[in-house]
């Protein structure tokens, strides 16, 4: 007779031939198969599976620090589900559990798919931490040494919690503070903040919230965010509470780059998220600086073809699309990324509507792309011809092919985003209109409502490039903009005033919309009331956070001849003491230039070297008998050159980023 086996490990020891034996499996694979519990071949940047199925694939960022490669080598051999010799070298996640074991982060993928979510009853302070938030003096000197912050333990044995990553974080295991913060965003931020136009996914509230958890620098660049947002709506807001998170991503990124960890999605949807940080603290050069690092990231990542593949790619796509578009207008400079980049997302969609007729939110997507290539061809086609690669007739046959394009976009919107039915005609609950207001909000013909909503989103951007585009025309040829712009400009106008005041705006609708209402002022007259209108609807976006650079402001005091340097309205009316707090931040944190490129940019001189401002330009009453513009030699001669630098993230008391050409390239 054999010996009875007394140890548990004995009787666990399963039998031969048995079907079924429990071991753990690496966690190097894709979400989705991770999720799905079937094996990824971890293919990038999609895997076989995800490719085939037309699923998300989304990896996570391999954990590389000296602990987890400690921890590994301890374990190497003892584990059943240990690597064979010959995945020597290669950086393992921690161990994924069988199928009848707990699964790190359901609850929080379950919560944070539910895309009906509504705003619950929310405190007026972060739990436990409204005293205690990080503060600029201490986040930086313990990011470092603290590069993966150790969770809250969980009912899972306190060895285990020892090994655990980011990637095995559950959202219950965040300090209390990143997920007071986490849940705020859920409930009260939208794709709207980010002016991204459109989300029919809700990927900022869902697979965003999901990748952040599993990644610290995205982590605490999305609980800044968010912070900011809290702050700026709390009276007693205090610079410190979101400060210290915003550090926290910054540090936390550079050391993953010094590193030299693999770049991936997250990486790419860290940056973008510190350059929103940045253009809401309106520091439009550094701004720029993320949009350099992105652009080198996301084309060693994908090609036109691929990045459409998932949604993931898709918006990371669009996100960094907007910065492009941006840097190359203010800059007079096409687009880093390439036309086909454009082409490519605009065929994606324009085949997802034949595909899917009646789906909307296709439609949608397809509109807001052809503006986007709109915009990308309008940039490129000034900036070409202002540097002297495009002759007279060239350039004219290339702007007349633009001006029909834009006359087709318009002609040719599907009757079903034109459905006059979807009117809003009831503004229950929005305040009377003002007698002296310049346009009216309520025009029942004016907004669409219901499922047709995101069409005024469309329709104002539409507008602004096509004044963008008269504006450029009338300054190549040395012309008067032609009259109907400003019929165009106070269409803007209503649009965005009623954003403003229809109940049914969702949150984050005016930051959208602020880029088209700037173009829209340009055009307005430039009497007494029109100007107060200007400067009220500025002062309006400003108190939410979005801070104007100093260039415009010098720019339209001169224009109105008003000062608003410090502050939009006289005496400072309605001037929030937060939003004066993080300006005398800003001031305080901007650097001078080191080069003219640098200063160039700082000043807007890509848009403002040329434009003039004043009544006998753009005003109703001269529009038709001003005389021509008088553009300097020149034109639209600001190169951002500054960009091409190598980018490494410094810590710096400011939370800043410094630049320095003589190291290695994000």
């Amino acid at each position: 007779m054999l010996p009875a086996q007394s140890s548990a490990r004995a009787r666990r020891k399963p039998a031969v031939g048995q079907d079924h034996v429990k071991h753990r499996r690496t966690r190097s694979g894709c979400y989705t198969c991770r999720n799905r519990r079937v094996k990824c071949d971890e293919t990038h940047p999609i895997c076989e599976r995800c490719r085939k199925g037309n699923r998300e694939c989304v990896y996570p960022e391999p954990v590389q620090n000296a602990k987890s490669h400690r921890a590994a080598s301890r374990t190497k051999g003892s584990s059943p589900g240990s690597a064979s010799s010959g995945d020597e070298g290669r950086d393992h996640l921690p161990p994924i559990p069988d199928d009848d074991e707990e699964t790190p982060g359901s609850s929080h993928r379950a919560s944070v798919s539910n895309s009906s979510h509504t705003g619950r009853e929310q405190s007026n302070t972060p739990s436990l931490t409204h005293d205690k938030s990080p503060s600029p003096s201490t986040e930086s000197s313990s990011v470092i040494a603290h590069a993966h912050p150790r969770p809250v333990p969980s009912r899972t044995s306190s060895r285990q919690n020892l090994r655990r990553s980011p990637m095995d974080r559950t959202w219950n295991e965040l300090k209390p503070d990143v997920r007071y913060y986490l849940e705020w965003f859920r409930d009260n931020i939208t794709c709207h903040h980010y002016a991204l136009k459109y989300d029919g996914a809700d990927f900022m509230r869902t697979t965003l919230l999901d990748i952040a958890v599993h990644n610290d620098p995205l982590l605490y660049a999305v609980v800044g965010f968010a912070a900011y947002h809290h702050t700026v709506q709390r009276p007693d807001g205090r610079l410190q509470d979101f400060l210290g998170y915003y550090n926290q991503s910054v540090n936390l990124l550079r050391v993953s780059l010094q590193r030299g960890q693999r770049r991936s999605p997250a990486t790419l949807l860290t940056i973008l998220q510190l350059a929103t940080i940045e253009e809401y603290l309106g520091d439009w050069v550094n701004l720029i600086g993320h949009q350099k690092a992105a652009f080198e990231i996301i084309t060693s990542l994908y090609t036109p073809q691929t990045v459409m593949q998932n949604e993931t790619s898709r918006r990371i796509l669009l996100w960094y699309v907007r910065f492009d578009l941006f840097g190359g207008f203010l800059g007079g400079n096409e687009t880093a990324l390439a036309r086909d980049w454009f082409v490519a997302c605009a065929q994606y969609y324009v085949q997802q509507t034949r595909d899917r007729p009646e789906d909307l939110n296709s439609k949608f997507e397809e509109r807001l792309c052809q503006c986007r290539l709109f915009a990308r061809d309008v940039s490129a086609l000034f900036s070409r011809t202002t540097k002297g690669l495009l002759d007279s007739e060239a350039f004219a046959a290339e702007s007349a092919a633009i001006e029909q394009r834009l006359a087709e976009w318009y002609d040719e919107l599907d009757p079903a985003l034109m459905d006059e039915s979807k009117h809003i005609t009831d503004f229950s609950g929005a305040p009377p209109r003002d007698p002296e207001d310049i346009v009216d909000p309520y025009d029942p013909n004016s907004m669409y409502g219901g499922d047709l909503f995101p069409m005024n989103i469309c329709l104002i951007d539409y507008w602004a490039i096509v004044l963008m585009f008269k504006l450029q025309l009338a300054m190549i040829r040395r012309t008067t903009p032609s009259p109907d712009t400003v019929t165009i400009a106070f269409k803007v106008c209503q649009m965005f005033e009623g954003l403003e005041l229809c109940p049914q705006s969702p949150p984050g609708i005016l930051i959208e919309a602020q880029a088209s209402l700037g173009m829209g002022i340009m055009f307005l007259p430039k009497d007494q009331k029109h100007i107060m209108w200007g400067r009220r609807k500025f002062a309006k976006v400003e108190s939410l956070g979005f801070i104007h650079p100093q260039a415009l402001r010098t720019r339209m005091s001169e224009t109105w001849n008003a000062d608003v340097s410090r502050w939009w309205l006289p005496e400072d009316e309605g001037y929030p003491p937060i939003i004066k707090s993080i300006r005398g931040f800003i001031e305080d944190r901007t650097v001078n230039p080191s080069d003219q490129e640098k200063q160039d940019l700082r000043d807007m001189k890509g848009l403002f070297n040329e434009l003039s401002l004043g009544e006998d330009k753009f005003s109703h009453t001269h529009v038709e008998n001003a005389d021509s513009f008088d553009p300097s030699s020149e034109s639209f001669s600001m190169d951002i050159q500054a960009f091409d630098e190598a980018m490494i993230y410094q810590e710096s008391p400011e939370f800043g980023w410094n630049y320095d050409s003589h190291n290695s390239e994000a």
